[in-house]
C-alpha cells in the first residue's frame, strides 16, 4: 500500500515542485501557463481521451455505469446543495455559486490525467471523460446562469446567456471528443490496442504538462490564509468525498466504485471559479487561495483517503 501511495502521490509533487521552481525563477515568459493549458485542453487530452476510450471494451463502460451516477451525485448534486446550503447561511448568490463550484469542481481533466491512470489504470480515461463532461456541459453553463441572477436588468438574457456558455462548452475539443468516442464504443466500434499509440503520443503528454502548468501558476500567486479559504479547502479535499463515501457505503456499493468516486472528488479544485469571478468582474483572490491550498494539500488528503479506502 505504501508503494501504491508513494507511486500515485510523487509524480503530483516532482512536477508540480518542477513548474513552481521553474516559474518561481523566472524561465519562462509570463503567459506559458496559459499557451499549456491552452495545449493540453485542445490537443493532448481529446487525443487521449478519445483514444482511451476507444480501447475500452463496451462492457466496462456499462459496468461502471453506477461510477457515472456517483459522480454525477458528487459534482452536480453537490453543486446544488451547497448553493442552497451558503445561500441558507447568509452568503450572496455570487460568492454561494462559486464558493460551491470551488468545492463541487475537481481538476480533473489537468491532474485526472496522471493521478487516476497511476492509480486505478486505464479505467482512469473513463473518470476523466466523464468529469470534464460534467464540468463543462453542466456546471459551468449553470454557474454562469446563477450568477446572472444577481443582476436585476438580465432577466431576458440570462436563459440566452446560459445556452451561449453551453454551446461554447461543446465546441471544446476536450468534449466533444470524448462524446464521439463514446458514441462510437457503445454502436460496437472499438480500436485495436495496437493502434492506441496514434493518440497516445502525444496524449500521454497531458499529465505531466498540465501539472508543470499548474505549478507555474502556484509560483506566481501567494498564498493566503482566511477562513472562507480553510473552510472550502476542507470541504473539498475532504468534506464532499467523505460524505459521498458514506452515501455509497451505506447503500452498499461496490468498494471498487467507491474507490475510483472518492479519489476523483478528492482531486484539488479547479480553476473555473477563478475564470468566472473574473469574467463577472467579481474578486477572484480567494477563489485562486483555494486552488492553490487545495493542490498543495492534495498528496496527503488523498493519501489519507487512499488508505481509508485499501488502495493497494
Amino acid at each position: 500500500m505504501l508503494a501504491t501511495l508513494l507511486l500515485a502521490i510523487l509524480p503530483i509533487v516532482v512536477t508540480l515542485g518542477l513548474g513552481y521552481w521553474a516559474g518561481w525563477r523566472q524561465q519562462f515568459p509570463g503567459n506559458t501557463s496559459d499557451v499549456l493549458i491552452q495545449l493540453v485542453m485542445v490537443y493532448a487530452l481529446p487525443l487521449s481521451l478519445f483514444g482511451g476510450i476507444l480501447t475500452l471494451k463496451r462492457r466496462v463502460i456499462l459496468q461502471n455505469l453506477p461510477v457515472a451516477a456517483w459522480l454525477a451525485v458528487g459534482m452536480l448534486g453537490g453543486l446544488i446543495v451547497l448553493v442552497i446550503l451558503q445561500r441558507l447561511g447568509g452568503q450572496n448568490l455570487s460568492s454561494a455559486t462559486l464558493n460551491a463550484l470551488s468545492i463541487a469542481s475537481p481538476s480533473v481533466p489537468f491532474m485526472g490525467t496522471s493521478v487516476l491512470l497511476i492509480v486505478f489504470g486505464r479505467i482512469s480515461v473513463l473518470l476523466v471523460a466523464l468529469g470534464g463532461l460534467y464540468m463543462n456541459l453542466i456546471q459551468v453553463p449553470v454557474s454562469v446562469f446563477l450568477l446572472t441572477l444577481v443582476d436585476k436588468d438580465a432577466t431576458a438574457t440570462r436563459w440566452q446567456l446560459m445556452w451561449r456558455t453551453l454551446l461554447v462548452s461543446s465546441r471544446q475539443p476536450v468534449v466533444w471528443a470524448p462524446i464521439l468516442a463514446f458514441t462510437l464504443n457503445l454502436i460496437g466500434f472499438s480500436l485495436p490496442t495496437r493502434w492506441l499509440t496514434l493518440f497516445t503520443e502525444f496524449g500521454q503528454a497531458a499529465g505531466g504538462v498540465a501539472l508543470f502548468a499548474i505549478g507555474l501558476i502556484l509560483a506566481a500567486h501567494q498564498l493566503k490564509l482566511t477562513w472562507p479559504i480553510i473552510r472550502n479547502v476542507s470541504l473539498k479535499n475532504l468534506g464532499l468525498p467523505l460524505i459521498i463515501w458514506l452515501g455509497m457505503h451505506l447503500m452498499g456499493t461496490a468498494l471498487l466504485t467507491q474507490q475510483l468516486v472518492v479519489i476523483t472528488l478528492a482531486i484539488p479544485t479547479a480553476a473555473i471559479p477563478t475564470m468566472l469571478a473574473v469574467r463577472q468582474q467579481l474578486p477572484a483572490d480567494d477563489y485562486v487561495a483555494t486552488q492553490l491550498l487545495s493542490t498543495v494539500l492534495a498528496p496527503i488528503t488523498m493519501g489519507v483517503l487512499m488508505l481509508g479506502l485499501r488502495i493497494v
